[in-house]
């Protein structure tokens, strides 16, 4: 019996410092004969929720601020599987990322000002193009139901002496380390201080 699975949920905290005032699509082969699952990682293993840090200071400060580049950068994996015993049933996976709660002051002298997350950008490397679904370049929109990635987690592979006749199985496509480099516009200026936001990553499988 089809079932949809529960959705998974990871965290990762941004945070902004102002001065005083890898995915590679792979298939592997379903082992489980009955059940469906589907693990999500970002960034490192374990509860710990990564934090990527934007330094604005000297020169990035000035009169003529550039756009800074947050370290570390965070690889997202997404793993689905399906019954070995399973149709070719078509079983969407999809990626959300919540970033409607803006980076707020910590310490520092800034007050109740706020950041919005449509203010942090991305490029994305290790991964597959538009069409496969992958994660690609873009932008926190700062609403909470933001699609960053969707593919289909049913792959059909040809193998054995049958193939192509009748040699077509049905096995799981995983979205594996594609990696996010993430970029602080610093085009407004902001109260100078410390600044911290979550950004809530969720992926589904129907």
């Amino acid at each position: 019996m089809d079932k949809a699975l529960p959705r998974l949920l990871a965290a990762a905290a941004l945070c902004v410092v102002q001065p005083p005032a890898q995915a590679v699509f792979t298939i592997v082969t379903d082992t489980d004969l009955l059940n469906y699952s589907l693990t999500l990682r970002v960034g490192t293993t374990g509860a710990t929720v990564d934090t990527v840090a934007f330094s604005v200071t000297g020169a990035n400060a000035g009169l003529t601020p550039v756009a800074v580049t947050g370290t570390p950068s965070i690889s997202v994996s997404v793993s689905p599987t399906r019954p070995a015993l399973g149709t070719a049933v078509a079983r969407p996976v999809t990626l959300v990322v919540d970033s409607s709660t803006a980076l707020s002051c910590q310490s520092g002298g800034c007050g109740s000002a706020t950041i919005p997350f449509s203010k942090i950008s991305w490029v994305a490397s290790n991964n597959g193009n538009a069409a496969s679904g992958d994660i690609q370049n873009g932008r926190f929109s700062a609403s909470a139901g933001q699609s960053i990635a969707s593919y289909n987690a049913n792959a059909s592979v040809c193998s054995g002496g049958l193939c192509p006749v009748a040699g077509w199985t049905v096995q799981s496509r995983q979205l594996t380390g594609t990696v996010l480099q993430f970029t602080y516009d610093n085009d407004v200026v902001y109260p100078g201080g410390n600044y911290k936001g979550t950004v809530r990553f969720t992926a589904s499988m129907v």
